[in-house]
């Protein structure tokens, strides 16, 4: 088609130069305003659109990948991009576009690392099916580093814990790889293969050395994890069995029956089961440590939840689901009040919480009155842990082949919930009481009832919002008009999506959010038309060569539409649809048939030609017409119809045949006049896929790839061959003098530039096979082009064609993104501190902050803004220090000092209760070797600490755990190994009664049968007389020497040294026995002795705010005080110091005036100088 004759036809020439009189001019209906160095699109416009990829439909593959993030941001991954949402505004804030395979896990970065000065504000790590794991900076859009071992993919992903200050990173990848990164170092540590094939693992909450490994028949345990070594074995197997119930009988059974009978059949075992058992592991869905309680694994089955306790390694626990509930997909527990929420099938959340008294089942000492001690006489053959079922979530209605991918839970308020699905939508869910009352005030689940409460409110689990998805392929898309100097004011940069569900979406590409949804045709739309920003066309029609076409101009303000051609049926379907530039007319095409011009105004038919010629392959109306002509009839005639005028100014229309001929036509009011036909070079026979108009430029394409070019006031021509196959069709980006054109091929896109009258390749995108198909492109201004696929995939890339995605900063939203973590951690630390006190003001301001505070003027639009989104609520001043230093930590998302302060809140009321606790540290020398080692709760009134911070807790509460574990225990024993497990135990505990009845139960055929004999003789003797004790002392010490050490520890403890036997432990490394041990029974002075050697302890292994967390919880104020200043850590000290001193905690002078003094230089180097001065002043300490 580069023929001379087809392009140089001086013919078609002068039909167009007769059309145009004068200077051939755009309308301003397709005017962008341009700059004098011929820049595409105003300034302006880059700040509208940004590179970005809006989400479509997600893979099954994406399963499990979601994480909500301590900063109130949330990460899921679809297909293999990340997507990042702000979740109280429900807006994604960011896309991550780096992965050529599907996403499988994303892991967000502790917040401690984050929020050193000159770091990343917010990180996050991704992994995918290709075992390549990325490092991103989320704010800048930008990867950190790529890390990959091979090409397995990634099965989980986790942070080693206890390394505060560090970023290692454990990753699982298929079949058997354990892989410890250095995410800083950007370096693989070490490698670990194991033999049998791992599905999933998890680090045990509790102590970082052990991990749970999920296997297709077993349980993996790992117990000697180290950072810096391999682990020297392939961890030992457990395997689970239940046996075969007859269906007949597990038909019959219910309710307690059931669960009894699951309960004593249960096995865990070092043997593999028979294959006859069933509910093996190879059922197992999935496998987590529990939150909230030590030493205690998760495992999930389709229909029940099964917990086992690791120091027996039996099951103590089931959970089952009502059979008319659907199976169970995942399961999340809170640290918090130990609540489970499980995610079945149908996109249901049902919400389980322990309970401690249920009527219907023989109570276990966990059921017991909280204000009593455990009655161990009346020991019943039913104990075991039950969790009740609170509510469900209603099943979400899914379009057909959705599926759920998983949820994820916030950690700070752990009640706000997100569930991802397989159609693209995220739905929030929110856990609130359903007692009629003011839920906003209740921010945490800690606030919707006690752990002391009996009977737990009714709950209930609500959508709050939606992240909606697409419903449908994507079948076609069009963008809006451009940018005007006339609609500048309003201008909205939509795009209109069809979908193959007859869906109109319009996508706010601003914000890169679906503006409006449309139900319009019931069948695929097949084609787009802007008839101006307020007004479309669509067409659609349903399979097969004669349809009912289906066409609709619909207002876009308010949904309303009207059909066109409505007594048209049974006909071929529409092929192409074009609305005149000038927005006066629009012509529709059939397939091999005639086409009609309609009246875009009144919406009337003017001319059907019904004459024979060759089907048509293109279509498009020329923007070239007078403009003297469109002036005069302006001044005569302004019936402005949304940017089109009711004008009779001439318009042209071109078309071309699949016999690749030309056609001209001109078209003014109601009249049409045919033009001249072009006929092809002589033995042309490629078909033109698509013709495109600009200017004077005309740019044809066809079958074979090839592109032609015609210039219409230069006269000249040429061609140009692609080599990339067929052409499915081109177009020109908007401006006056923006002469880009995109071209669409089967495989991707390329973005050329005629500028000067010279072809120029700007950018190429090879779109692979992996992805799916690209079924449209557009531009979404001058230098943007914009792709959909056909999965409902939308992405805005660069004009270089490499970038999907920008900086938040180059962004805009709908609402103001509400995440403090988005400041730098000096403006976000000195918010922190300001909110906590204000103690330089007499009337403290926490809704606006100034330069005075310390906050540079540059900054403070930023931080007061995200200071507006708090919910801090009406109450906030009237808090005391400590009180608001936790509710700043929750509302901030900083998990540290929400442990932090809740601990020291505890203990603050603890001590100001009894500051001494005199009753419990003034036990005399012989006091202490009485056998009677049961705590009382000195402190009823004061709501306990949940049993997530496990040694952190109060003597008393933490006795009492281990009471009613080890009750568990006893009623679970099975064979003479965990009888004499349980023994040893309640030695330790003091129940030496309960003890000596066990060991009198062994069978007198059992070896060890005279040995337990005299071991109950013993322990019944040494609690009426005491004159033995330097014999058995001897003897522990002798034993302890030769490896029998809890055979030593127990006599010891026997004769009231247990002391002595946290020492012995200690010294073998045995921390966590000799905490235990301590926390368990040890008098309050001895205990103190042992924790504060522990609190040593992971400070000289780098576990600093453990440590400070254990001398809090001890009442060592001071020496935590101590440990924070010798750190810098001056705020937190700071703050800690004011709230010891509202609650009157005797902290010695010395140490005041050093902390005060830190806090008053920080205060001047800020700028606080009202602070600083108020310090010195208010405060009464003299500082230089």
């Amino acid at each position: 088609m580069a023929s001379s004759d087809f392009f140089n036809s001086p013919n078609l020439q002068n039909k167009f130069d007769q059309n145009v009189a004068g200077d051939n001019k755009l309308s301003d209906s397709y005017i962008i305003e341009d700059d004098n160095d011929r820049k595409p699109g105003p300034v302006h416009q880059f700040q509208l659109v940004s590179p970005r990829t809006i989400t479509g439909p997600a893979n099954m593959s994406n399963k499990g990948a979601i994480d909500w993030g301590y900063h109130g941001l949330m990460a899921y991954g679809s297909n293999s991009t990340v997507f990042v949402i702000d979740t109280r505004n429900v807006q994604v804030v960011q896309t991550l576009d780096k992965h050529k395979s599907t996403v499988k896990k994303i892991l967000w970065v502790s917040g401690v690392e984050t929020k050193r000065d000159g770091n990343p504000g917010i990180q996050l790590v991704s992994g995918d099916v290709s075992g390549q794991i990325i490092h991103w900076d989320v704010t800048t859009s930008t990867a950190l580093a790529l890390l990959q071992d091979g090409n397995k993919a990634v099965l989980g992903m986790e942070w080693v814990p206890g390394l505060e200050n560090e970023l290692m990173l454990a990753a699982l990848h298929s079949p058997y790889f354990l892989i410890i990164w250095d995410i800083k170092k950007q370096a693989k540590l070490w490698k670990k293969s194991f033999t049998d094939a791992l599905l999933s693992f998890n680090f045990d909450p509790f102590d970082g050395s052990k991990i749970a490994f999920l296997c297709h028949d077993c349980i993996l345990f790992v117990d000697d994890f180290k950072i810096g070594k391999i682990p020297s074995t392939n961890g030992r197997k457990y395997y689970i069995s239940t046996p075969r119930l007859d269906s007949s009988f597990e038909e019959n059974i219910r309710g307690r029956d059931r669960l009894k009978k699951l309960m004593k059949g249960l096995v865990v075992a070092e043997t593999k089961p028979k294959p006859d058992e069933v509910m093996t592991i190879s059922e197992c869905v999935q496998l987590m440590y529990h939150k909230s309680l030590r030493h205690h694994l998760i495992l999930l089955y389709p229909r029940d939840i099964i917990l086992i306790d690791l120091h027996i390694h039996q099951t103590i626990g089931i959970v089952p689901i009502e059979r008319t509930m659907s199976p169970l997909l995942q399961v999340i527990t809170t640290r918090h009040r130990d609540l489970l929420y499980c995610l079945h099938e149908s996109g249901s959340v049902s919400v389980k919480v322990r309970k401690k008294v249920y009527q219907t089942i023989t109570p276990s000492p966990l059921d017991g009155n909280d204000n009593s001690s455990a009655d161990f006489g009346s020991y019943s053959s039913d104990m075991f842990m039950y969790y009740e079922h609170k509510c469900q979530s209603e099943i979400i209605r899914q379009i057909k082949s959705s599926r759920v991918l998983g949820i994820s839970l916030d950690p700070i308020s752990e009640k706000n919930i997100g569930l991802f699905l397989s159609s693209g939508k995220v739905i929030f869910l929110e856990l609130e009481l359903n007692s009629g009352i003011d839920n906003s005030e209740l921010r945490t689940i800690s606030d919707l009832f006690s752990p002391l409460s009996v009977e737990k409110a009714p709950l209930r689990l609500l959508p709050t919002s939606v992240l909606s998805g697409i419903n449908g392929n994507i079948t076609i898309m069009r963008m809006c008009p451009p940018m005007t100097k006339r609609n500048k004011d309003f201008y909205l940069p939509l795009l209109a999506v069809g979908t193959s569900t007859g869906y109109l979406y319009l996508y706010h590409l601003s914000y890169g959010t679906i503006f409006k949804e449309l139900v319009i045709h019931s069948n695929p739309i097949r084609g787009i038309e802007w008839t101006g920003l307020r007004s479309i066309i669509t067409f659609g029609y349903g399979e097969g060569s004669k349809v009912k076409n289906e066409v609709f101009i619909t207002d876009i303000r308010t949904g309303q539409t009207m059909s066109i051609r409505t007594d048209k049926s049974n006909e071929n379907p529409i092929s192409i649809l074009r609305v005149s530039p000038l927005r006066q007319y629009f012509v529709i095409y059939l397939k091999e048939g005639p086409f009609e011009l309609w009246d875009l105004a009144t919406l009337t038919l003017l001319r059907a030609i019904t004459k024979k010629f060759p089907s048509l392959t293109a279509i498009e109306w020329s923007p070239i017409y007078s403009a003297k002509s469109l002036q005069s009839k302006r001044k005569s005639k302004s019936d402005i119809y949304d940017g089109g005028y009711r004008t009779l100014v001439r318009e042209h229309l071109v078309l071309s045949d699949n016999n690749s001929q030309l056609y001209h036509f001109s078209v003014e009011g109601d009249s049409i006049k045919d033009g001249m036909k072009i006929p092809p070079e002589s033995g042309y026979v490629n078909m033109v896929t698509s013709l495109a108009f600009k200017a004077n430029q005309i740019v044809l394409s066809d079958m074979d790839g090839c592109v032609y070019l015609w210039d219409l006031k230069a006269r000249s021509s040429r061609n140009v061959n692609t080599n990339r196959g067929a052409i499915k069709y081109l177009r020109f980006a908007p401006g006056k003098t923006n002469l880009k054109f995109l071209i669409l091929f089967n495989d991707g896109i390329d973005i050329i530039d005629l500028d000067q009258n010279q072809y120029e390749k700007k950018a190429q995108l090879k779109w692979g096979r992996e992805n799916s198909k690209i079924v449209d492109a557009d531009w979404a201004n001058s230098e943007l082009p914009v792709i959909a696929t056909e999965d409902g995939w939308i992405r805005i890339l660069d004009i270089k064609l490499t970038c999907t995605s920008s900086p938040i900063s180059q962004y805009n939203f709908k609402y103001i993104i509400s995440c403090p973590t988005m400041l730098s951690p000096k403006l976000l630390t000195k918010m922190q501190f300001i909110l906590c006190t204000q103690f330089w003001k007499s009337t403290p301001n926490y809704r606006t902050l100034c330069v005075q505070d310390g906050i540079p003027e540059q900054n403070l639009a930023q931080v007061n803004s995200q200071l507006e989104l708090l919910d801090i609520g009406p109450e906030f001043a009237d808090l005391n220090v400590a009180e608001k230093c936790l509710r700043v930590s929750e509302m901030l998302g900083d998990t540290y000092g929400v442990d932090l302060w809740t601990v020291a809140l505890y203990y603050l009321k603890v001590s100001a209760a009894d500051k001494k606790s005199e009753k419990q540290s003034t036990l005399s020398k012989d006091d202490s070797l009485s056998m009677d080692l049961k705590r009382m709760n000195q402190y009823p009134d004061i709501e306990p600490l949940d049993t997530c911070y496990d040694y952190l807790m109060d003597p008393y509460s933490y006795q009492r755990l281990q009471l009613d574990r080890v009750s568990l225990h006893e009623w679970k024993r099975g064979d003479y190994k965990h009888t004499q497990m349980v023994v040893e135990r309640l030695v330790l505990l003091g129940e030496m009664d309960r003890a000596v009845q066990l060991l009198l139960e062994t069978d007198i055929d059992n070896p060890n049968y005279y040995t337990d004999a005299i071991k109950a003789c013993l322990v019944a003797t040494i609690q009426q007389t005491g004159a033995a004790q330097s014999t058995i002392k001897l003897v522990a010490t002798n034993l302890i020497a030769n490896g029998k050490i809890w055979e030593g520890v127990q006599l010891l403890c026997l004769i009231g040294k247990g002391l002595d036997g946290c020492r012995y432990l200690v010294s073998y490394g045995m921390w966590e026995s000799a905490v235990w041990l301590a926390k368990s029974v040890l008098p309050i002075p001895d205990a103190v002795e042992v924790m504060k050697k522990f609190a040593d302890h992971l400070a000289s292994n780098g576990d600093r705010f453990a440590a400070i967390l254990v001398l809090i919880s001890q009442l060592q104020f001071e020496k935590a005080l101590e440990m924070l200043y010798s750190q810098h850590q001056v705020l937190t000290g700071g703050l800690l110091l004011m709230a010891c001193q509202h609650y009157d905690i005797d902290i010695s002078h010395q140490l005041i005036v050093a902390v005060y003094s830190s806090l008053h230089d920080y205060l001047l180097s800020i700028g606080n100088l009202d602070g600083a001065r108020g310090l010195a002043e208010h405060l009464k300490i003299k500082v230089n």
